[in-house]
């Protein structure tokens, strides 16, 4: 990524410029596969919010057969080689208040189709004991005939409490209509030793309409510095 800034004597700009990333992935032989590029703008205010906006070009040859939808549709066969161009807006407020959000959107190609993406995200501190948050993400993909369209809502809302400075809980729910899913994610962590630490972890996945479980789990994880 190369980024370029300029410091204007503003009593509300931070700074703001242009950048370009360019991400290029090769098959053993050396063949291109995968490019990204970006041109993106960026305005920084002197409260740390942050405006983007940016153009992205992507490239893909499939190196295996792809469903775009994931959804048991017709796949794209293998070497097809598809090339888009999309648009993509955010904002991000202060991020040092107690409330404060994000907001996104991007529409363009997407393979032999197009895709609509918006995404939100709110976050509330609660100092010092932990922080509410939910993220919602929004895909409309169409492709052509015979290709599976499809539309996919993810709402994620997560619980981090802070009972002490080595006692630390979360909770995570995310509701899925891809999969037709509700995953429950709870873990406990004590740091009982500097950068050493007990983990148990409850996962649950349950069907949305009757809640019927599906699977759940229960892990326990210990990592230890030696020192």
């Amino acid at each position: 990524m190369f980024q370029y800034k300029f410091f204007p004597s503003s009593s509300k700009i931070a700074n703001h410029g242009p950048a370009i990333k360019l991400d290029m992935l090769f098959d053993p032989s050396l063949m291109l596969t995968d490019r990204e590029t970006q041109l993106l703008y960026q305005v920084e205010w002197i409260n740390k919010s942050v405006v983007q906006v940016d153009v992205k070009e992507t490239y893909i040859k499939l190196q295996t057969p792809f469903d775009p939808t994931n959804t048991r549709g017709d796949s794209l066969a293998v070497n097809e080689e598809f090339n888009w161009n999309e648009i993509g807006a955010s904002f991000t407020s202060d991020i040092r208040k107690p409330f404060n959000f994000l907001i996104s959107s991007r529409y363009g190609g997407y393979y032999n189709g197009t895709r609509l993406t918006l995404n939100g995200e709110l976050y509330y501190r609660i100092q010092p004991y932990g922080s509410l948050a939910i993220v919602t993400t929004y895909n409309k993909i169409e492709l052509p005939t015979p290709y599976n369209s499809a539309e996919f809502i993810l709402i994620g809302p997560r619980l981090d409490l802070t009972f002490t400075d080595k006692l630390f809980f979360t909770s995570f729910v995310q509701y899925n209509n891809q999969i037709d899913n509700i995953n429950l994610n709870l873990r406990f962590q004590w740091r009982f030793a500097p950068v050493s630490d007990l983990f148990i972890v409850y996962t649950e996945n349950s069907f949305p309409g009757d809640y019927r479980i599906k699977n759940r789990g229960l892990v326990l994880k210990l990592s230890y510095w030696f020192n």
